[in-house]
């Protein structure tokens, strides 16, 4: 039997049982669009990380307070800038390090009250951590040493309260009813870090927070270092815990963890997320592929005498086999590229949730190579079936 006549055969029969085909198919669409939007979300969420870390350096430390159900906030001994100083100097594989306390507070902007998230750091913050002061200048010297009233606002803050980052140079902040001028503006981050997303926060001198006593028995701060190479972190963190257990009385509350781990802890949860859920609609792929194995075996008993005839006119066991696997995979293809097409209404509407999705080709190849491969596996043992059948007993089928 030549190919094109076998073609011919399929598109026949499909278009003839185009419902059965369309019922049949639908697990292979519900598969196929499971595929994509799990691929969607896996790469969306390794994208937020990615975004979430990239101005963060695999050479930065970080000391934080061990947060637990117990916790109290006024026992726990406080780091300090003299003690942060003392880190520092005794600690040859650290380039800088800065502290940072947030608080937030409501404030006024050009009349208005609203409350802001402001972050006291000391000399470094914007170094170290990769804040970039874009319009304006950052704090100098003096700013850090006499305390003085001058802020250094978020991109995002100054665009709502502002109009724009240049209208927002040389304007004011009222925090506790003094007056704190805006010297400079923030670039863009569109990212949290470590609990500070600096688009939407205004940083102050550490000494101006602790002269105006913007901190309360819950503030408490935070330790960003930078290590000079990636391998020297681990002798880093060592230097750190040892400096603050001869300084601190209980230095067990506070824990020391590098950046680096942080980010392949988080990458490789975010894989580990998307396999699990790849394996997830592996199973709804398996589901379709069982209903197209059954209605092919359902396909194969009522078309019996069809294949006596074929057999008795001289068409091989190979071609019969063929037939009906082509068959099969055309189900699986029309499945797919159904499915394909749907996905293309189901990403922008999962954009208007809060789950992160990257739409891509790649996953959409992915996702109808599945189909196919589905479709012809579980195609197979009816073909298989239909080939072995023997021309008398086919045509005296009833």
């Amino acid at each position: 039997m030549r190919i094109e006549e076998t073609l011919l055969m399929i598109i026949t029969n499909l278009v003839q049982n185009k419902f059965k085909v369309l019922l049949t198919s639908l697990g292979i669409i519900i598969g196929t669009v499971t595929i994509i939007l799990v691929i969607a979300i896996g790469q969306g969420g390794e994208k937020q990380i990615t975004d979430q870390f990239k101005s963060m350096s695999a050479e930065t430390v970080y000391i934080n307070v061990k947060y637990s159900p117990n916790l109290d906030f006024t026992k726990i001994e406080r780091l300090t800038p003299e003690i942060i100083s003392q880190v520092i100097e005794e600690n040859p594989y650290l380039k800088g390090i800065y502290m940072r306390t947030t608080v937030i507070r409501d404030v006024v902007l050009e009349g208005k009250k609203s409350t802001v998230s402001l972050v006291a750091a000391t000399e470094g913050y914007s170094e170290i951590s990769n804040f970039k002061v874009q319009y304006g200048e950052d704090f100098g010297v003096e700013d850090y040493d006499e305390g003085k009233r001058v802020v250094v606002i978020g991109y995002s803050l100054s665009e709502k309260h502002f109009g724009s980052p240049e209208n927002a140079i040389g304007k004011y902040i009222i925090i506790n009813g003094y007056r704190y001028e805006i010297i400079g503006v923030l670039e863009k981050k569109s990212e949290s870090l470590q609990g500070v997303n600096s688009d939407d926060s205004a940083f102050l001198p550490y000494k101006t927070a602790e002269t105006e006593n913007l901190f309360d028995e819950y503030s408490l701060p935070q330790v960003v270092g930078l290590v000079y190479k990636a391998d020297q972190t681990v002798k880093a963190m060592a230097r750190m815990r040892s400096t603050l257990e001869y300084v601190l009385e209980n230095s067990k509350v506070y824990s020391i963890e590098d950046a680096g781990s942080r980010i392949a802890a988080a990458t490789e949860s975010a894989r580990t997320m998307k396999m699990l859920l790849i394996s997830v609609a592996a199973i709804v792929f398996v589901v379709g592929g069982i209903g197209i194995m059954n209605v092919l075996f359902v396909s194969v008993k009522e078309r019996t005498r069809e294949i006596g005839i074929l057999k008795a006119i001289g068409t091989s066991r190979k071609d019969i086999l063929l037939l009906f696997l082509l068959e099969s995979i055309g189900i699986g293809v029309l499945g797919g590229i159904v499915g394909v097409l749907i996905s293309y209404i189901a990403i922008p509407l999962m954009q208007y949730t809060d789950i992160p999705v990257v739409s891509s080709v790649s996953g959409q190849l992915a996702a109808l190579g599945f189909a196919i491969i589905t479709a012809a596996t579980f195609g197979f043992y009816p073909a298989y079936n239909a080939s072995c059948l023997k021309p008398i007993e086919a045509l005296n089928h009833e």
